[in-house]
């Protein structure tokens, strides 16, 4: 019985702990915003330098811990690690649950969206096979992990994350979980379906009589009696409707106003340079954006840059590369979100985003010639890419399981 139960922990804790790691490590970047959010939320702002290490640490310890969990490798001595992290995870949990300081903790990445009490009762349930695995520890194998192979295992384990991290960090995430992903249609991820749910929401009226105050809804209000006095009101949202994905997808021209529609039902092919911050964009990618963009210019192709920084940043970021572009403006964290690159560039086909390039790899201008054939190009490569990295994942975990054949625990 016993060992049934030390498998169970063990697996539940491995899995739960190799899937967060992972699909955090496709996006690095993306959980060094979260962290940013929690340092901003505790203001704690000047640690930010240290976020990206911090994320790129964090994210190869919760995998390697796991994955080691998984092939059996030092579990004794990694389960009272396992119990203190998760006594942390489940009290920042708990914090953010009760004060709400940022809406998504982001322990899955964007893979999986929990709200801070789904999360915080994930830990709970999470814990239970904590507490097993810590308090059973000792009847797990200590052999496999004097083994030579399985030594070796644990090395490529850690090659393998941080290895992925590094690549996803300094090119584009390999696996896309959020909504603007390739392939997502810009006005269609706008749009509210006629049948959606809407919201639920209730009027409060704050009355006064004889001095003293009372609120009432509709259902109670005190039509007939006119020795109120009425106040104030508000109102209150009892149950969210139904959220487009890209609901905070909104550009604005500093002379047209708002262009959202217009760039989202574009027809043909459209450049979007994505700057959230132009003061941080390295001045030697200029050249060959401005090459490009002359030459997307030359084909009456749109070629816009989109940034949050204000205007009179843009203007003289403008003067001082040469550029001639229209700019638009947009919200900082709908910038992040289209892409983790500042600045990176997105191609729209018929508002379809088909493209997406890291300023590590910003085409050729040739690319204008035909933009949609090189963006399915681009997708052919990036799905490989994919395929490799996971296939290189399975290469280490299965001669790790065949070298550790007791995967079952033995009994003490």
């Amino acid at each position: 019985m016993n060992t049934t139960i030390r498998f169970i922990c063990r697996m539940v804790i491995a899995f739960t702990f190799m899937f967060s790691g992972f699909v955090k490590g496709v996006d690095p970047m993306g959980f060094t915003i979260k962290i940013e959010d929690y340092l901003i939320a505790f203001h704690m702002e000047w640690l930010s330098p240290i976020a990206l290490p911090t994320a790129i640490f964090l994210i190869a310890l919760e995998f390697l811990v796991g994955f080691y969990l998984f092939i059996g490798f030092h579990i004794r001595r990694l389960s009272p690690i396992v119990l203190i992290m998760m006594i942390m995870f489940t009290l920042l949990t708990l914090y953010s649950a009760v004060f709400n300081p940022v809406s998504d903790c982001g322990c899955f990445g964007d893979a999986v969206k929990l709200t801070n009490w789904q999360t915080f009762w994930k830990n709970i349930a999470l814990m239970v096979f904590t507490l097993g695995l810590f308090y059973l520890r000792k009847g797990y194998d200590a052999s496999p992990s004097r083994n030579l192979g399985m030594i070796m295992a644990a090395t490529l384990g850690l090659i393998y994350i941080v290895g992925l991290e590094i690549y996803s960090y300094r090119n584009l995430p390999i696996l896309d979980f959020r909504p603007y992903k390739t392939g997502v249609s810009i006005a269609e991820g706008m749009s509210i379906p006629d049948d959606a749910e809407q919201p639920v929401l209730e009027t409060l009226f704050i009355m006064e009589k004889n001095g003293e105050r009372q609120t009432f809804t509709t259902e109670n209000y005190p039509y007939t009696d006119s020795t109120w006095v009425f106040i104030d009101s508000e109102t209150r949202t009892i149950k969210e409707g139904y959220t487009p994905p890209l609901y905070n997808f909104s550009l604005t021209h500093p002379e047209l106003g708002d262009v959202t529609g217009s760039v989202a039902h574009h027809n043909g092919a459209q450049f979007l340079l994505i700057a959230p911050y132009l003061n941080k964009v390295d001045k030697k990618l200029m050249p060959k954006i401005v090459e490009l963009a002359n030459a997307a210019r030359q084909h009456e192709i749109p070629f816009y840059c989109i940034t949050s920084s204000s205007m009179t940043e843009a203007t003289q970021f403008d003067i001082a590369n040469n550029m001639m572009l229209d700019y638009l403006q947009g919200d900082e964290t709908m910038l992040k979100t289209i892409i983790r690159s500042n600045p990176g560039l997105v191609l729209l086909y018929n508002g379809v985003v088909v493209g997406k390039w890291h300023y590590r790899n910003i085409p050729e201008k040739e690319i204008v010639n035909n933009p949609l054939s090189v963006a399915v190009k681009q997708l052919y490569s990036n799905r490989n890419l994919m395929v490799i990295w996971f296939n290189i994942l399975i290469m280490i975990i299965i001669p790790s399981l065949f070298i550790n054949r007791k995967t079952i625990n033995r009994k003490k």
